[in-house]
């Protein structure tokens, strides 16, 4: 009798895991002068878990990747938390306005809020992610079901892929957008990508002016 297969949610849990424990080989004196791109830096093993990640993404990956590569990527910060501590939630500023042809024309737009735990972004790709039109495979989870999920099911939820959502949990796949996979890659290889995100320290009134803002 074969194992049952996992679940979408746990599936790809398990492949950020694996990706979060890739470590960069080591590079001479001369290139610490002029950081390279980390990912040029990474093992043999790494490709096929990054290929993994790119076939089930494809779309999300690379700008992802290019969106840390440009430091677009802010966590905000409780200025009384401690260093190590998880961001309250992220900023995440569109590529299109960090061009200098397009700048002057998108410098107002608002950066959109990323909160891993719960598991959304404001941008609209992701609302269409999370709440696809008819005809789309989108399914709304009873009441029942829910309500029926005892504490072992969501014990750690906030570690896995989706956050405390319930997408991926049996079948179906978990919304995503290129917004909340660089800010979920920031955080889980922080060893390899955490340089490339702009840490804030915000009090609560200014946490409460940054959200408004957006």
């Amino acid at each position: 009798m074969t194992a049952p297969l996992p679940s979408p949610r746990h599936f790809l849990t398990s492949l950020i895991d694996s990706i979060a424990d890739i470590q960069t080989v080591p590079v001479d004196d001369d290139a610490q002068f002029n950081p390279p791109n980390p990912l040029r830096h990474l093992p043999p093993s790494a490709r096929p878990l990054l290929t993994t990640l790119h076939v089930l993404f494809p779309a999300l990956l690379l700008p992802a990747l290019d969106l840390l590569d440009r430091s677009l990527v802010v966590s905000v910060l409780p200025e009384e938390q401690d260093e190590g501590a998880k961001p309250s939630f992220y900023l995440v500023r569109s590529a299109a306005s960090s061009s200098r042809k397009t700048f002057n024309a998108f410098s107002a737009i608002a950066p959109y809020v990323v909160r891993l735990e719960s598991w959304n972004c404001s941008c609209a790709n992701f609302a269409f992610e999370a709440f696809p039109a008819a005809g789309r495979g989108g399914s709304i989870i009873p009441a029942t079901d829910v309500d029926g999920l005892c504490d072992d099911d969501t014990q750690g939820l906030e570690l896995e892929f989706g956050g405390l959502s319930f997408d991926g949990r049996e079948a179906g796949g978990v919304p995503c957008c290129k917004h909340l996979l660089a800010c979920l890659l920031a955080e889980r290889w922080g060893a390899v990508l955490g340089d490339h995100v702009v840490t804030r320290r915000a009090g609560r009134e200014e946490m409460v002016g940054l959200l408004a803002d957006t």
